[in-house]
């Protein structure tokens, strides 16, 4: 043995032996001292050592096992423990002896350990003991107390526990904590089991290797695994971790079942600044997701869907889907129902995130096994028809085809396919999904969201596939399984995928259109945009230039339209869905079976509109396809020459039979429903047989006979139109001559009848009028007059003729006009013919002349046209007579007739060289008609440039329009040329007509005009338009006559009104205001401005306008009207601005500052207009500018805007509040931008002061205010730090608000509560939950959720205002949330200023109403957190002071609300003050007021454990109470008797001298008072203190008499209420004093009462009912307690004098009332209890009377009257129990022991008892009797 083992052996022993000698009271100190180094000698490299060491520890383990009181030395082991890293048998015993121990350390000790526990952990993680000792700390953490989070002392716990130098640690101990979260404790003791979310090795550290102990609360180290998962999270939500620290934890815990657990999980992640893109947190998120249970899963995945960071782990994305959709196993799936809804939810948003903002490469590898999967998901429902079909399975089956989509999109290759598979399944799924009715529009979304993939061009495999697919379900009807249609997705998918020119997609756009009254609209609206070439462009801008758009082959289209051509090559399949049947026949309507015989007019429209368009896009012509190109191509047709050329040209290039077959499909359609017609198709016809070949309409002339059954046709339409394709087809010299004399003579026969038709005969006649005079004129185009019969011809002149003098039918004018005009222009009519047909000119002139005049275009332009019948140009011949008369029509008032009219002057002068004529030639001829006049046309000219000066307003109106019509009819003509600058000056004149149409006119004339004229002129027009424009007045000449307002426009008030300056001078006469003459011509001239300016821009001013430079003065201008409130004005302002500025953003950057000022000038202008426009043009100004451009007008720019929104017009207002948002709207999104966007605090430093101004939220202009306020409320809700200066300021502000914006309907509610059944509590109620709920009031806690220190100084001063000086409720309720808000989530802040607020409260709760003073009074309970000593003791002192100096009991319930607040509010505080408010609060629990009394009951009952609590304060109640019973106040003294009334009956069973000395005085005090409610009370605690205290009054014999005088004091109290009380007091008293006899002296008292009771002669004073009532119950209650206190003080146990010394008296009373009639069974029963009583207890003692008193008996037996059998059951056994007690005391020689008279009166009793019993039926009374006979017969 070496001398070191030996030594070491040695010192051990040494020790064993100390420890083993040592005393037990010696045994802990010794221990302390040795046994940390006797541990560790375990380290020692000597196994005897060891052993010994071992041995050693063995016996002190024994000999603790008899002594558990020793405490070790813990901390010692611990250290130890921790300095000991490798020697696991240190370790070990260490532990082991620390376990031992540690239970038995105070909590401080506990708490002083952890620190210790903590660092280290860490490098422990891998070893044996690591565990325990996680566990101990986990025992040990309840010790230690958490600072409120945001505290100084929360903020410096990290550090003091010291986890800042050992952050291994903390991330060691919240990764632990994170892991307890999940646990979940299973009881088995099978190995290697666990729970969700933890490995086995995990979950055997944290339940100690499986004991089941360890999670056992009932065992002696087991804990609570709720209580401990929150501890530890309050302890990981403090300042001891960071946020990457307790992220995990806190992520776990909020998806924990148990409500507490998740809701501290919530808050740490609302918290919480970890970012959800970092790669590595989301990594091992992932890494844990399959191991957590379900709902954590389903957390997980919500945040994930915030990652976009997440989206690159693809595998684990995979996997997680797959996992949830195609599990491996069941064991950790969801459960049914709402978890699992909740959870496939949470995936399939996870997956549409990923969709969204994954990147493609990403994208590629997820997207098709998730789709996949998504499928698999809904086909393993059931497909297309799922199994379930409840409503949560349906919104889960629609996100997935949702999802479906978004993912699908994102990789092209998944639907891409020839196949089309996926886009198959979805197509199916619309038609046949059977789910639910709204499952339609996820699907649609999901067809949707594949369209980009599906960009044209195709190949050709895919589009053959996709144009069967869609043509399928185009014609797929309903039906077989068909639920639903899936026409829309078809069309859509049609214009998307499909070319413009391909004719599958337009055919599908056709049906469409074609579906009938129950197609879906949105299906209709698809087809049109799919027809239409712009909204095609527009719905594939993205994969189509904006000029590229191929038009479908017109041919090729047509012949697939319209007859059986195939539509895909070498696919009958596709022809049969066209059609419908297999069509080989060649009828048009082959492909319009059925219901798509609505189709067919959409196609003949389309395709005219296609041919035509075509025919443009091949010429020269400039043409823009836009929004409005189909006006633009009939325009185009009807009215230009060039276009109609090109037209024609372009036709005669096409196939001759898809001519043939178009105009057959259009004359079919013209025929169908018997001659009515297919709405179009009639049009249509006769547009395009204007175009074609002369040889194409060759091919119709044998068809020509079946439109007369369309020529008659009841519709008006129809007839007009059919009539000129009768005359186009009629006439082709293709037909035989004698044919068309025979159709001649035919519709001359239909005619004949004209004088005497009415209704359908009546259509026959004008269709056959319209026919004749087509087929007439036509003929003479194609020049085969000369082979009709010339009688027929004759014959249809004359009957015209005839017709036209004689006629009074409006329908067969009008189409007598058109074939007179018809004919006349043909050359078919002529003056010999006229006269052959006995018709002279001047009759028809002056019929035409006479219709011309009421405003029949058709005369008119037949007088144009009938011009062409004369030759002479003199001037008293019948031309002269005609241009007479059209000149004679100025006075028309219809402005739209006098177009009519220039186009007939057009005619007159111009005749076959106006294109008037040649553009309604619709046969393809070398007609030459009759050649212009030059006389005529110079003399038209000069008398419309002459009358275009006029001051006469109709001629001058109908002159301009004329002369607009000659120059666009005849502007060619040299005549014209020669007077363009003349014309030009002509039309500047007019532009100041007051007309809208003739300033259109003459704004359209200028451009016409200007086309025409050389450069010169063109400059010369530029210059005197601008200058007119941006002069800065209006020039007005008038004369007289002068018309300068409209008729009515401004009235006399005598059926007349002002319209001339001579009706100007003569109203200013009869006025005599000669001023008003200079008002009204300021007013006309202003009016003549603004139709000047209104008349710019039309008809191609552009082109004028923008080859010129423009001076800069008028963009402001020209800014400013493009907003003009007149649609006109605006429309024109807009045009000029876009010819003038090629780049209008730079323009008005360049000219911002200019256009602003003028703005901020004109908006206060004195124009309404004016304002109006400036405010629209200021808000279109403002938005996407940068701020610096307007940055110093910012202020300006609002200043007005307010001013206007309380504009007298409403419209400006408007306009206004408009502007106003759009400025709210601008500075709101620049908050929004961040709180370093310097452009936002300038911003606000420009606007929030302007905002709290008086020009904002303290305007007198409540819209204004309004708009202020919601303006600023935005701000506060998305300003966040760039607020911090303007929360001062603005939180007082809002405080007022809170009262200004409430209805001003409060006060009459409350005059008029009772009216409406409310009170003014409830009204009260309703304001302040309005003012909770407020948003002005949200607006406030937003800003004080960013206040910081230096800030909340300025808000104290202004908040602190608030509560001085708000009047109205609603703002002193927000001052009192405010202060709760304060002092609950700001504390840290606002602690400092805690004390001034409480002082200030003093004030504030003392308020009239009694919700504000309630809202005060809350307010000072949370304020008492954070107040200090001093300041607390000061509210304490002054609710004392409120309550004990209150007039009345609202002071009281203020104080009782204050000390309430505090106590729940507050409880630490409120505890740490018991003494001074507890001894307050028991005394103010007794008072009267029933809400005082609750408040502080419940603040007593909330913070005291038991009743016997009184006694710890009792020394503070009962000097409260004695000083209080000297108040002024009486309230105040009767609170104070209950409360020392209350101190004794708390006091238990035995008061002890000292308390009883104590508490005397202030009983006796309260005893003195006057009698009052309630004062019974303390009578009761009279008693019981002289029962509880009879130590005290025995030892203090002063007090005993004392206690005599006043029981018997207080049953003198002249109190008829009190009385009672104090009889049954006194019988007690009596009773309990068993040292004296107070028989004599409770007689004299009672007994005179009881008499006065009973008294017959008693007189009854009242009326009331009810009083008496109560008056007869207190008398009956008086009787009892009466005979009750006489009974008591016969005392049975005072044994000198006896008892039975009384019984005399007794008896005599009790006679006497038992006697009486108003003695009630109460008392009655009373005095059968009070015998059996008395009895019962003298049988007991021991007697030995010398004489004998059995009369007493007899007569004390008789008053129980027992052979009566009367009264109830219960009262008869009362009886039978007390003849049971007379009897027994009778036998036992209470009444006597001689022997004389005795039998004699127990045989008398027997006789009473046997009586009563036979007639006893009760058991339990017979029972009593038999009990009394027996004792009777002993």
């Amino acid at each position: 043995m070496s001398s070191t083992e030996a030594r070491e052996l040695e010192l051990v022993g040494k020790v064993e032996m100390r420890i083993a000698l040592a005393q037990d009271d010696k045994l802990e100190s010794m221990l302390k001292t040795y046994l940390p180094p006797l541990l560790l000698k375990l380290g020692s490299e000597h196994v005897a050592v060891r052993n010994k060491v071992i041995s050693t520890c063995q016996h002190i383990k024994i000999r603790l096992a008899g002594n558990q009181g020793i405490v070790l030395p813990v901390a010692a082991l611990l250290k130890q423990y921790k300095a000991n890293p490798e020697s696991t048998m240190i370790r070990h015993f260490d532990l082991m002896f620390i376990q031992q121990s540690v239970g038995k350390l105070s909590s401080k000790e506990q708490m002083d350990l952890l620190p210790t526990i903590l660092h280290g952990l860490a490098n422990d993680a891998a070893k044996p003991t690591c565990a325990t000792i996680f566990n101990l700390f986990l025992r040990l953490l309840p010790k230690l107390r958490i600072p409120l989070r945001g505290s100084k002392e929360d903020n410096e716990l990290r550090q003091q526990l010291g986890l800042n130098d050992h952050i291994e640690d903390a991330k060691f101990v919240a990764a632990w904590i994170s892991k307890l979260v999940l646990l979940t404790v299973i009881k088995s003791n099978v190995a290697g089991i666990t729970c969700p979310g933890l490995t086995v090795q995990e979950y055997e550290f944290l339940t100690l290797n499986g004991k089941q102990e360890t999670w056992d609360p009932t065992s002696e180290e087991g804990l609570n695994l709720t209580q401990t998962k929150i501890g530890t999270l309050a302890f990981l939500a403090s300042g001891a971790f960071t946020d990457d620290e307790r992220f995990l934890a806190a992520l776990f815990a909020s998806g924990d079942t148990n409500s507490r657990i998740s809701g501290i999980g919530d808050d740490m992640l609302k918290r919480s600044s970890i970012s959800v893109e970092d790669a590595e947190i989301v990594g091992n998120l992932l890494k844990v997701y399959s191991t957590l249970r379900p709902s954590l899963q389903t957390r997980l995945l919500m945040l994930l869907s915030k990652s976009a960071v997440s989206t690159t782990f693809t595998g684990q994305i995979v996997t997680i889907v797959q996992q949830a959709i195609q599990p491996d196993d069941n064991t950790n799936l969801p459960a049914k129902g709402l978890e699992t809804i909740k959870f496939r939810n949470a995936l399939f948003n996870y997956m549409n995130w990923v969709s969204r903002v994954g990147s493609t490469s990403d994208l590629a590898k997820v997207a098709p096994p998730l789709v996949g999967f998504l499928r698999n998901y809904i086909e393993d429902q059931g497909w297309p028809i799922p199994h379930d079909r409840s409503q949560d399975a349906a919104s889960l089956r629609a996100l997935a085809y949702e999802t479906m989509g978004a993912l699908a999109k994102t990789t092209p290759s998944i639907a891409l396919h020839e196949d089309l598979s996926l886009v198959k399944w979805l197509f199916r799924s619309l038609t046949e999904e059977g789910s639910s009715e709204t499952m339609f529009v996820s699907i649609e979304g999901a067809l949707s969201s594949l369209l980009n993939i599906f960009a044209v061009p195709l190949n050709a495999n895919m589009k053959r596939e996709l144009r069967l697919l869609l043509l399928k379900y185009m014609t797929l009807q309903q039906g077989d399984g068909i639920v639903r249609s899936a026409r829309f997705s078809t069309v859509r998918w049609a214009n998307r995928c499909l070319d413009y020119d391909d004719v599958v997609g337009r055919w599908i756009n056709i049906l469409a259109l074609g579906g009938g009254a129950d197609e879906r609209s949105d299906v209709v609206e698809e087809g049109k945009k799919g027809l239409d070439p712009y909204w095609y462009q527009l719905l594939n801008s993205s994969t189509t230039a904006p000029t590229e758009c191929p038009l479908p082959d017109w041919s090729n289209m047509v012949k697939v339209f319209f007859t059986g051509e195939s539509m895909i090559e070498n696919s009958t399949t596709a022809n049969s869905m066209k059609s419908g049947m297999e069509v080989d026949g060649i009828s048009v309507f082959g492909n319009f079976a059925g219901l798509k015989v609505n189709a067919f007019a959409p196609a003949i429209t389309y395709c005219r509109r296609i041919l035509l368009l075509a025919a443009i896009k091949q010429s020269d012509i400039p043409f823009l396809i836009d929004a409005d190109w189909e006006r633009q191509l009939d325009v185009l047709f009807r009215s230009d020459k060039k276009s109609r050329k090109v037209m024609k040209a372009f036709i005669k290039t096409l196939d001759e039979e898809a001519l043939q077959i178009y105009l057959t499909a259009a004359l079919e359609g013209l025929l169908r429903k018997e001659g009515n017609g297919l709405e179009g198709c009639g049009k249509c016809l006769v547009e395009l047989a204007s175009l074609v070949p002369s040889s194409t309409i060759g091919y119709f002339t044998e068809r020509s006979s079946e439109l007369l059954p369309s020529i008659k046709s009841n519709n008006t339409e129809t007839r007009e139109i059919a009539s000129r394709a009768f005359g186009i087809f009629a006439s082709h010299p293709a037909s035989n001559p004698e044919s068309v004399g025979k159709l001649i003579k035919f519709l001359v026969e239909d005619i004949k009848p004209w004088s005497s038709a009415v209704g359908a005969e009546s259509n026959k006649v004008h269709g056959s009028i319209l026919a004749l005079g087509y087929l007439l004129s036509r003929a003479s185009y194609y020049d085969r007059l000369d082979d009709i019969d010339s009688t027929a011809i004759q014959n249809a002149i004359k009957l015209f003729l005839e017709i036209a003098l004689a006629t009074t039918s409006a329908s067969t004018k009008e189409a007598i006009f058109n074939a007179i005009g018809q004919i006349s222009a043909a050359g078919v009519l002529s003056i010999s013919r006229m006269s052959d047909a006995s018709t002279k000119w001047s009759s028809l002139i002056d019929i035409l002349t006479t219709e011309a005049k009421k405003g029949n275009e058709k005369a008119i332009l037949s007088l144009g046209r009938l011009s062409l019948v004369f030759d002479n140009e003199s001037e008293t011949g019948p031309l002269a007579s005609l241009l007479t008369n059209l000149y004679g029509l100025y006075e028309l008032k219809q402005a739209e007739v006098h177009f009519a009219v220039g186009e007939a002057l057009s005619c007159v002068a111009a005749c076959w060289e106006s294109d008037v004529l040649l553009l309604g030639l619709d046969v393809d001829c070398k007609y030459r008609g009759k050649q212009k006049r030059p006389g005529t046309l110079e003399q038209l000219l000069s008398k419309l440039l002459q009358d275009c000066k006029t001051t006469k307003p109709s001629l001058k109106k109908a002159s301009g329009i004329w002369l607009f019509c000659l120059i666009q009819y005849g502007g060619h003509l040299k005549e014209c040329q020669s007077r363009l600058r003349e014309c030009q000056a002509a039309f500047m004149g007019l532009l100041s007509a007051r007309d809208e149409l003739v300033q259109e006119t003459a704004s359209r004339g200028l451009s016409l005009v200007y086309e025409q004229g050389d450069q010169d002129l063109r400059e010369r027009l530029v210059k005197d338009l601008v200058a007119s424009f941006t002069g800065t007045s209006a020039q007005l000449k008038v004369d007289e006559e002068t018309e300068l307002f409209e008729p009515g426009a401004l009235p006399t008030g005598e059926g007349k009104s002002v319209t001339s300056y001579k009706d100007i001078i003569t109203l200013a006469n009869e006025v005599g205001d000669q001023s008003l003459v200079y008002k009204f011509m300021s007013l006309a001239a202003n009016a003549a401005t603004w139709s000047t300016r209104a008349a710019f821009g039309r008809f191609g001013l552009s082109n004028i306008l923008s080859e010129s430079e423009i001076d800069p003065k008028l963009y402001p201008k020209l800014y400013r009207y493009r907003f003009d409130p007149n649609p006109n004005v605006q429309r024109s302002m807009n045009d000029i601005w876009n010819a003038l500025v090629k780049d209008s953003s730079a323009t008005i950057s360049l000219h911002f500052d200019a256009i602003l000022a003028d703005l901020l000038t004109s908006i206060l202008g004195k124009e309404w207009r004016t304002r109006e426009a400036s405010c629209a043009a200021i808000a279109d100004l403002v938005q996407g500018r940068e701020f610096e451009k307007y940055e110093k007008h910012l202020h300006d720019i609002w200043a007005v805007a307010f001013k206007v929104l309380d504009d007298i017009k409403g419209s400006v207002r408007k306009a206004a509040l408009s502007l106003s948002m759009v400025l709210t709207g601008i500075l709101v999104r620049q908050v929004e931008a961040g709180n370093s966007s310097k452009t936002a605090q300038s911003m606000l430093k420009e606007v929030m002061p302007f905002l709290l101004s008086g020009q904002g939220m303290d305007s007198s202009a409540k819209e204004v205010r309004v708009f202020a306020t919601i303006t600023v409320l935005k701000l506060v809700k998305s300003g966040g730090k760039s607020l911090l200066p303007f929360i001062p300021k603005l939180v007082e502000d809002l405080i007022g608000l809170l009262s200004t914006l409430e209805g001003e309907g409060v006060d009459y509610l409350y005059l008029r509560a009772a009216h409406y059944n409310l009170t003014e509590e409830k009204i009260d109620s309703v304001r302040t939950t309005a003012v909770s709920q407020s948003p002005i009031m949200e607006a406030i806690e937003r800003c004080l959720d960013i206040l910081d220190e230096g800030t909340m100084n300025e808000v104290v001063p202004g908040l602190e205002n608030a509560m001085k000086t708000s009047i109205g409720m609603p703002s002193k309720i927000g001052c009192s949330g405010i202060l709760v808000s304060l002092a609950t989530r700001h504390s840290f802040v606002f602690r400092p200023h805690a004390d001034l607020f409480l002082k200030l409260l003093e004030k504030a709760v003392l308020d009239r109403n009694n919700a504000v003073s309630a809202g005060y009074a809350r307010s000072a309970g949370y304020l008492a957190r954070l107040a200090s000593d001093d300041s607390l003791l000061r509210l304490s002192d002054f609710s004392k002071t409120l309550y004990f100096d209150a007039e009345d009991e609202s002071r009281r319930q203020i104080s009782a609300d204050i000390v309430y607040s505090v106590a729940n509010f507050a409880t630490d505080r409120f505890n740490a003050f018991a003494a001074t408010f507890l001894p307050f609060v028991f005394f103010a629990k007794h008072d009267f007021d029933e809400h005082v009394k609750e408040r502080f009951e419940k603040t007593w009952n909330e913070n005291v454990g038991g009743s016997r609590a009184v006694l710890l304060y009792s020394k503070e109640i009962n000097h409260l109470a004695i000083s209080c019973l000297e108040s002024p106040r009486w309230t105040i003294k009767h609170t104070a008797a209950l409360t020392i009334a209350d101190v004794v009956t708390s006091s238990g069973s035995e008061i002890s001298t000292v308390n009883a000395t104590a508490i005397w005085p202030a009983l006796e005090k309260a005893l003195a008072l006057k009698t009052f409610d309630g004062k019974e009370v303390v009578l009761k605690a009279f008693v019981k203190f002289a029962n509880a205290g009879k130590s005290f009054w025995e030892q203090e014999s002063g007090v005993a008499v004392q206690m005599k005088k006043i029981a018997i004091r207080e049953a003198k109290r002249n109190n008829d209420a009190y009385r009672p009380y104090s009889f049954a007091s006194l019988g007690e008293y009596a009773e309990l004093r068993t040292d004296i006899d107070m028989f004599d002296e409770v007689c004299k008292v009672i007994t005179p009462m009881l008499e006065d009771a009973i008294s017959e002669d008693k007189m009854d004073t009242s009326d009331d009912k009810d009083k008496d009532n109560k008056v007869g119950k207190m008398e009956d209650l008086l009787i009892t307690n009466g005979l009750t206190a006489l009974f008591q003080s016969a005392n049975m146990k005072h044994t000198s004098p006896l008892p039975l010394k009384h019984l005399s008296l007794l008896l005599e009373i009790c006679t006497k009332i038992l006697a009486s009639t108003k003695v009630s069974a109460s008392s009655r029963n009373a005095y059968y209890e009070r015998c059996k009583t008395l009895f019962g207890g003298l049988r007991k003692q021991t007697h030995s009377q010398g004489s004998s008193r059995y009369e007493l008996a007899l007569d004390f037996f008789t008053l129980l009257d027992i052979p009566s059998g009367s009264g109830t059951e219960t009262m008869r056994t009362k009886k039978g129990e007390a003849a049971e007690m007379i009897v027994q005391a009778l036998v036992g020689g209470v009444f006597g022991m001689s022997r004389e008279g005795r039998d004699d009166l127990k045989e008398r009793i027997k006789e009473l008892v046997t009586e009563g019993r036979n007639l006893e039926r009760s058991p339990s009374v017979r029972a009593a009797l038999d009990k009394a006979l027996k004792a009777l017969n002993e």
